[in-house]
């Protein structure tokens, strides 16, 4: 007699856990900026959530399945504030965001996500972080 060896509960239960899902199927949906920090005149300065409130400042960005995202943002740091809407796209643990009709050039992040929390971060050529924020999805 032969056994039948059936992989698929195996395989279908690998798809089904965020431990293990993919980061594609991870970023689309919305998210909120909840913290971040910017690095200027060597000097780290960390804008917490009560901050940003009392600011008025935001940064919402909203990724779909089919790779576009779209951003209200009005926060006062430079490298943020020439992002427009376009497409985005990952490599590895880079998302790349590339405005759609525009002469700007794409914008390459570090990103992680744990535990419902994106994070991205920049970092000029002399290594100093241009930004570094935490999202949380929105519901």
């Amino acid at each position: 007699m032969k056994k039948i060896i059936s992989f698929t509960p195996v395989l279908n239960w690998l798809k089904s856990t965020e431990m293990f899902a993919r980061p594609s199927r991870q970023i689309p949906g919305k998210w909120q900026l909840v913290e971040y920090y910017v690095e200027t005149e060597n000097e780290l300065r960390n804008i917490t959530e009560n901050q940003l409130k009392a600011d008025s400042e935001f940064w919402n960005i909203e990724f779909t399945p089919e790779k576009n995202y779209s951003l209200n943002c009005n926060l006062p740091v430079s490298i943020i504030s020439e992002i427009k809407n376009g497409n985005w796209n990952i490599s590895k643990n880079y998302i790349t965001l590339s405005p759609t009709g525009e002469t700007i050039e794409s914008v390459e992040f570090q990103f992680a996500i744990e535990k419902e929390m994106l994070r991205i971060l920049k970092k000029d050529n002399s290594g100093r972080i241009g930004f570094f924020g935490f999202f949380k999805r929105m519901e």
